[in-house]
């Protein structure tokens, strides 16, 4: 059946009757697909279709990786910034850390603040590829590609190592016979 789009009815204080109200509205307009009965199939915020279309298709913010400016030391901020910032310049909020060096365990730390970054994907931010595979890896994303392809490449470099190793051992058993 056909889907359509349209916009939803306004909230009562986004109508002229209303206006007085405006400043206190925590109401804001949808944007959705509706069925044949005009049931909301799925809602965008307003927001993030606007933005894009008013910077000209681009991107506005992001979710990337900030450096910590600490010496020798890698260690990175998980956070929402302008497109046109730095890497390492003011950011708009911190969502989480990356700890890539591992610790005693063996353990790369990686923490994220999930209700912030459904707040800012809904707005509107993409995540870099870094923050992608991070998300990936802790089940918020699907997998990243290139995760699944350098987990197969250490795999089959893994098994290599293992088949010389046990060659070298059956060659130094056969000269010890």
């Amino acid at each position: 059946f056909p889907v359509k789009t349209s916009w939803r009815r306004p909230h009562k204080c986004h109508t002229t009757a209303g206006s007085e109200n405006r400043n206190s509205c925590l109401g804001f307009l949808l944007f959705g697909q509706q069925d044949r009965r005009g049931r909301l199939i799925s809602t965008v915020s307003t927001a993030s279709l606007l933005l894009k279309t008013y910077h000209g298709g681009y991107v506005v913010i992001r979710l990337a990786l900030a450096g910590h400016k600490q010496a020798n030391r890698p260690f990175y901020r998980i956070v929402a910034a302008h497109n046109k910032r730095a890497r390492d310049g003011k950011y708009i909020e911190q969502l989480g850390t990356y700890d890539p060096l591992p610790n005693v365990y063996n353990e790369k730390l990686v923490s994220f603040n999930f209700d912030r970054l459904k707040y800012w994907i809904g707005c509107g931010a993409h995540p870099t590829k870094p923050v992608a595979k991070l998300l990936g890896l802790a089940g918020f994303f699907p997998l990243h590609p290139m995760t699944i392809t350098e987990a197969e490449r250490q795999k089959a470099q893994t098994q290599v190592t293992q088949t010389e190793e046990g060659s070298e051992q059956e060659q130094k058993k056969a000269e010890a016979v």
